[in-house]
């Protein structure tokens, strides 16, 4: 089985295999058109590489990690018709429902389509001093017949992605690495030193560096991530820091 990824924007991406799509975090806003993050300006900072009727017309189901509004907006909520088939944790199937959308399946251990399987794994969404502000968040392993893929969702490098690192032993590493801030309490998913902690913690898997140059509270861009791994170039072979609408073969 192929499985491939595109980034669409921020920590938005669909996985394709088998000729089914599974649409990741939807965050569907036009530029400017959702809500400031930091005070200043208004998030999502970049529009869409392409248009909603294109990006959504070959999605299956849609995985829905938590409920922040930089990962399920009003515009997924008004643009996906009710009947989509919704997966997510069980935290998140509540809401998903009060939002109207009947076909909603939680995932309580693993689930598994056409020969791929996800696993549902743990995360710390900041420092301690946010965690209760910030709430529950979930990532997944993605494992098939010759591959799998950690998509670590918005965690920081914590014990719990560690772990899964160590147990899972994905060939690919999906990290949030925006560095995005908190209310001044520093980064609530990774920065270019967690970055690097995770190529260290797994020295034979693939990092794809994702959600960034979208938000306003973000602290680290492309272009920062990039210099960070230029004084490490054996490191920096294994990261991938793709572009908005780039598709990543698995």
């Amino acid at each position: 089985m192929n499985l491939s990824m595109r980034l669409i924007r921020s920590a938005t991406v669909t996985l394709h295999w088998n000729g089914f799509t599974l649409l990741v975090d939807p965050y569907l806003a036009d530029a400017g058109a959702g809500r400031s993050y930091g005070g200043e300006l208004r998030s999502p900072l970049v529009p869409l590489p392409l248009s909603l009727d294109e990006l959504l017309r070959d999605v299956d189901a849609v995985f829905v990690s938590h409920l922040h509004s930089d990962h399920f907006d009003d515009a997924a909520r008004e643009t996906l018709p009710k009947s989509t088939w919704m997966l997510c944790p069980p935290d998140v199937a509540g809401g998903l429902r009060a939002d109207g959308f009947t076909r909603v399946q939680a995932i309580d251990g693993q689930w598994e389509h056409q020969g791929l399987r996800l696993r549902l794994t743990g995360g710390r969404h900041g420092p301690d001093a946010v965690l209760e502000d910030l709430g529950a968040v979930h990532g997944f392993v993605a494992q098939w017949d010759g591959g799998s893929l950690y998509w670590v969702g918005d965690s920081i490098f914590c014990p719990e992605v560690e772990r899964t690192l160590a147990e899972a032993r994905p060939a690919a590493v999906v990290v949030h690495a925006c560095g995005a801030d908190w209310m001044g309490h520093g980064p609530i998913v990774m920065d270019c030193g967690m970055v690097e902690a995770v190529l260290r913690a797994a020295p034979a898997a693939r990092v794809i560096a994702t959600h960034m140059d979208a938000v306003d509270h973000a602290t680290v861009t492309r272009a920062q991530l990039r210099a960070h791994f230029g004084a490490l170039p054996a490191l920096a072979q294994r990261l991938c820091i793709p572009a908005d609408g780039e598709r990543i073969a698995l």
